[in-house]
């Protein structure tokens, strides 16, 4: 089993939202050119794209979750809205962050992210990993899941952490060890600032 990315944004929700909301960020999200991800067809041997509607579902809050809208997509990355935090879910793997010019993967897949981001009302993602990284997952499962606002997380982060990393050059694929991660990505996407996506 792989380590999963997640990535955390500052968007937030208001908690009058309607369903012309909701359907405004999915007719976005159904005009937006994100990267569609693709399996494998067992039949013909070849890998093709998923072709699947985006869809959305409403969580009510209850005394076991906060309420969360959850966004259904063909593409690598989809949203999470929580009323303090948005999460973006993705196909990739943690270890990715740490490779990623060395796929030429980062101004692709970074693009994909901002435009979801934009799309949420955010303007800077923390990267987390699920369960297979113990630090990470922490901030991701008892955190972010649990509507803790972004700002309070990424201060915890910061004091337990140290500074983030925000150079992706700075990541050394070989000294990543999930059990003792000690450090964290931010991105701002500061050389995107000028760009805007409908």
């Amino acid at each position: 089993m792989g380590t999963a990315l997640y990535a955390i944004t500052n968007s937030k929700l208001t908690g009058d939202e309607t369903k012309i909301h909701w359907d405004n960020i999915l007719k976005q999200l159904q005009q937006s050119d994100l990267s569609h991800s693709r399996h494998l067809d067992i039949e013909n041997g070849q890998y093709v794209e998923d072709n699947d509607e985006w869809e959305y579902y409403l969580d009510e809050k209850t005394d076991e979750s906060p309420f969360q809208v959850y966004y259904s997509t063909p593409h690598t990355i989809a949203p999470y809205f929580f009323k303090k935090i948005g999460i973006i879910s993705t196909i990739y793997r943690y270890s990715m962050l740490y490779r990623f010019t060395e796929f030429g993967w980062d101004k692709a897949v970074r693009m994909n992210i901002f435009k979801l981001v934009q799309i949420m009302g955010g303007t800077e993602i923390i990267y987390l990993a699920d369960n297979g990284s113990d630090k990470l997952s922490t901030y991701l499962e008892l955190m972010a899941l649990e509507n803790i606002p972004y700002e309070e997380i990424k201060t915890k982060m910061i004091t337990e952490l140290g500074s983030p990393v925000t150079d992706y050059f700075d990541l050394d694929y070989s000294s990543l060890d999930y059990r003792n991660i000690t450090e964290f990505f931010l991105d701002d996407f500061k050389d995107f600032k000028n760009e805007k996506f409908s």
